[in-house]
């Protein structure tokens, strides 16, 4: 390796410059590393994914991560509740409606209409009774 190049391991080069110097070697001289089957690879690869797939499960079951899950959850609806709140707050000052302030007249018109439509039920009930008895 050159002198001017600055490894973030420097521990590491010596050990570096030994096995890329014997594998230069060994090429020169004729020297095939065998080459790993492709069922063989798979299994490698099975093998990392199941051990990451086992590590990232123990992980996200440990206390620790499920604390820290909660915690977050609470700031975040604790930040939500406070923003809502404050936009509320601005609203109420600027005197404009809110979203609160819609659905309560909402709910109020709705509630008109369910008793104007009872009402007309029972006037036409009424009428239909009246015209029974004229005869039409």
């Amino acid at each position: 390796m050159p002198d001017d190049a600055k490894s973030p391991f420097p521990a590491a080069d010596p050990f570096t410059a030994f096995w890329g110097e014997f594998m230069t070697r060994m090429t020169s001289m004729g020297f095939q590393p065998p080459q790993p089957g492709a069922d063989a690879m798979q299994q490698m690869r099975r093998a990392f994914f199941d051990a990451m797939a086992q590590y990232a499960d123990n992980f996200m079951r440990s206390e620790a991560f499920l604390g820290a899950m909660k915690q977050s959850m609470d700031s975040a609806l604790a930040w939500q509740q406070s923003m809502n709140q404050f936009l509320q707050k601005g609203l109420s000052t600027a005197q404009m409606p809110s979203r609160a302030d819609t659905d309560h007249i909402v709910q109020l018109m709705r509630g008109l209409e369910d008793r104007l439509l009872g009402r007309v039920a029972i006037l036409e009930t009424r009428m239909d009774s009246i015209e029974k008895r004229l005869g039409k």
